[in-house]
């Protein structure tokens, strides 16, 4: 969260993380809880080497087949917590209210709504003032992990090769920008078939200085099952970079020889 230009320029605002889920969309290491909840974890590596840095642990609410709550919390390789994420899709099934905090620095970003009125906000750090945008929902639209039910509703049209245009309310760019997802090949994960899709700015000249990000899913299921891209945590010199976010069945031996939570509901705290 450091460097927030290289962060926004890369669009990791699709990430929340990294990127993840929503309805309809969950990998298979999700499992069942109480109260309508489903709970999975994530495994962040750096996309150039494969080294292991965090797990994302997700727990989702339900009521009937639409998703109300969503909290997200990043462990890293010590077991502390990075940050953490809360999303409310009560309002609008792709465009969560949400708020992100990193309690190291203080950032935090999100999207609040009120009547008619939606707005996305930022803070930089614990001194720094908030920043804010009032914004027009105008679909097809996304924020933050609803981009995955976007896909999700979409999912017949790209894989039929079709292009998906959409807006995304990017709160720590504090802007509104327009994307296009299309798919660009087919891959295995997990020993299955999968479906490669690629999302990218819907700009022809920044198409070329800015990094896509790819997303693998199941072709049956639509469940998300890896992302790559640039993340949105960063490392030790405060700078991000780009990973691999796999949502493995089985949590790899280095993520729990690292102190990773479990993919149960209720392995980490409340975020």
């Amino acid at each position: 969260m450091i460097n927030r230009v290289c962060r926004h320029a890369g669009l990791v605002a699709l990430v929340g993380l990294s990127l993840p889920l929503a309805a309809g969309a969950q990998p298979t290491s999700e499992s069942e809880g109480n109260s309508g909840q489903r709970c999975f974890n994530g495994y962040a590596y750096t996309l150039d080497g494969g080294d292991y840095r965090y797990t994302e642990h997700h727990e989702i609410t339900r009521q009937g087949e639409t998703i109300t709550d969503w909290n997200v919390t990043y462990v890293g390789r010590d077991g502390d917590v990075l940050a953490a994420k809360h999303m409310d899709f009560s309002d609008n099934p792709t465009v969560p209210v949400y708020e992100m905090k990193m309690p190291g620095s203080g950032y935090l970003e999100g999207i609040s709504h009120q009547g008619d009125t939606w707005t996305m906000y930022k803070r930089e750090n614990a001194d720094a003032k908030r920043q804010s945008k009032n914004f027009t929902i105008d679909p097809p639209m996304a924020a933050d992990s609803g981009f995955n039910q976007l896909v999700a509703n979409r999912f017949d049209a790209l894989q039929s090769g079709k292009t998906v245009k959409f807006g995304f309310a990017a709160a720590g760019r504090q802007s509104v920008i327009d994307l296009k997802a299309s798919k660009t090949g087919t891959t295995t994960f997990e020993d299955k078939p999968a479906v490669v899709f690629t999302a990218k700015l819907d700009m022809f000249l920044v198409n070329h200085l800015v990094q896509s990000l790819k997303l693998t899913y199941d072709p049956d299921t639509k469940h998300l099952l890896q992302y790559e891209g640039i993340g949105n945590i960063p490392n030790e010199a405060g700078e991000v970079y780009p990973v691999r976010v796999s949502y493995y069945d089985q949590m790899p031996d280095v993520a729990r020889d690292n102190g990773a939570p479990k993919a149960a509901c209720g392995s980490v705290s409340a975020s």
